[in-house]
């Protein structure tokens, strides 16, 4: 997440990881603001997807470590289960679907053989956004009391039979803004920092094409008036 992004090499799958994410921290933060215009049972889905995050954020570290084979016969398997297992702890499977997307995305490094740069760049953003998750769910556990509700209010919970709904019980399901507000941080902060790099890299890279452009227009105004004093 938080590495050097080369914008020649990889750059279709970075912005198909990227855009995912995009995608995600629009969709928490206007449940989080305007969870009346959604089906109730999002914020559910969203909620146990930060869950299943935990176990997931592991996914490209040993995709892109292990042995090939190692990866197709013992984690790919292992990681279906986990996602055959979040299928049935969500209640509209939409946000399931466009989550194994991005998992598959991750897992890409078991499929194909790729250089050792770009497996190393791979492993230090799978170990960067695991150290992430890490760091913002202690911080939105420890520090729930000061995440802003905005629409998730207990009233409007209770109001749109929100805990009738639910499958399961604890910190992430009966307050969502919980999740909620980590996942948007989750998602969103990778995607701004990509953009910043991008545009940092496209820059340069401008920059470097025209290196002598004021040079090269000395010396042709500098010929042209030596041709007219001859003249």
């Amino acid at each position: 997440m938080f590495a050097n992004i080369n914008f020649h090499k990889n750059s279709p799958f970075s912005f198909i990881e990227y855009g995912f994410q995009a995608y995600y921290a629009t969709v928490f933060l206007m449940v989080w603001m305007h969870p009346e215009e959604h089906d109730v049972s999002l914020i559910n889905d969203l909620a146990v997807l930060m869950a299943f995050e935990f176990i997931m954020v592991h996914s490209g570290v040993f995709m892109a470590v292990m042995p090939k084979k190692l990866s197709l016969l013992v984690f790919f398997p292992m990681y279906g289960l986990f996602a055959y297992g979040f299928n049935h702890s969500v209640v509209n499977t939409n946000i399931f679907y466009i989550y194994l997307l991005t998992v598959l995305n991750r897992m890409r490094f078991a499929f194909s053989d790729v250089s050792p740069e770009i497996r190393a760049i791979q492993i230090g953003k799978s170990v960067a956004k695991a150290m992430f998750y890490f760091f913002l769910i202690f911080a939105v556990a420890f520090g729930n009391a000061l995440i802003p509700k905005f629409g998730l209010t207990e009233d409007f919970l209770e109001k749109s039979h929100y805990f009738d709904t639910v499958k399961s019980s604890g910190l992430f399901i009966e307050k969502p803004y919980v999740p909620i507000c980590m996942g948007f941080i989750y998602y969103s902060l990778p995607v701004l920092y990509f953009i910043y790099r991008t545009i940092k890299n496209f820059g340069r890279h401008n920059n470097d094409s025209f290196p002598d452009g004021k040079l090269i227009f000395s010396r042709t105004t500098t010929t042209y008036n030596q041709k007219s004093k001859s003249s």
